[in-house]
């Protein structure tokens, strides 16, 4: 195999700090440029369309509307609804996008023939992706990636890494575990292909979750095939406590719970 340089890109996203990067021969630097632009604009648009703290996207709109609106949906909010109100159905509504202002209270339409809409039910019913859109956003950026750089001669490799939602494609890339509690890093595993994400649910953020979980703080790990299943899935982890909840496998997943450190 020729010899591959590293390049890496990073900026502000999706709430946290967003890297992108490729291992291509030096020939291919140019190429590798050109695909990580596509990648960019890839994760800008799924953030538009998804983000709640945006007026304009598909959730604002939504969270605007009056009850009883319908509203016309773009692609990238048509998937990620479609796949949270799957996840909603497989976890017995462990994992809710509105965060218990209305776990029924919306509803798609149209999904699989033609446009899909949303309906609002409620006032009060508000959607907020944060718990699967960055998994989301993530993959559009690496498929973009991905793609671009397949159209190039020559072997290459990608990631794309969200704050801890990861998806790598033929690159040993290496994860580190955070310590939550005291701070530092050790390493843990190399993802190679596929997605991860590590999330630690305490306090503020333990609360956001609807008040499922009752327990202590939980630092979960999820690996599937897409960041999207991953993301999301941690909720359900953290909120059961279960690393071998029946919603895993239907999703080709596997999950740890990571020991708290000693005080």
């Amino acid at each position: 195999m020729r010899a591959r340089t590293t390049l890496r890109r990073a900026r502000p996203a999706l709430g946290t700090l967003v890297e992108m990067g490729a291992l291509v021969p030096e020939a291919l630097l140019p190429e590798a440029e050109s695909a990580l632009a596509e990648g960019w604009r890839a994760l800008g648009a799924a953030e538009r369309a998804l983000s709640a703290f945006d007026p304009g996207s598909d959730v604002g709109r939504f969270n605007a509307a009056a009850a009883g609106a319908e509203l016309a949906l773009s692609e990238e909010a048509a998937l990620v609804l479609g796949a949270a109100a799957e996840l909603f159905r497989e976890s017995d509504g462990l994992f809710d996008v509105t965060l218990g202002t209305g776990p029924r209270d919306w509803a798609l339409l149209g999904q699989g023939r033609g446009e899909t809409r949303l309906r609002k039910r409620s006032a009060s019913v508000r959607i907020d992706l944060g718990g699967i859109g960055k998994g989301h956003a993530v993959d559009r950026a690496f498929e973009a990636l991905s793609r671009r750089l397949a159209e190039a001669p020559g072997e290459a490799a990608c990631w794309v890494n969200a704050g801890g939602d990861l998806r790598a494609g033929a690159v040993d890339l290496p994860v580190y575990l955070r310590d939550e509690r005291v701070g530092g890093a050790r390493p843990w595993l190399l993802l190679r292909e596929g997605a991860l994400a590590t999330s630690f649910f305490g306090g503020e953020a333990r609360g956001r979750l609807a008040g499922a979980h009752r327990g202590g703080d939980r630092h979960v790990s999820v690996a599937a095939p897409r960041c999207l299943w991953s993301d999301a899935l941690t909720k359900v982890v953290a909120l059961s406590g279960e690393v071998d909840h029946p919603i895993l496998s239907r999703h080709e997943a596997v999950a740890w719970l990571h020991p708290e450190p000693r005080p």
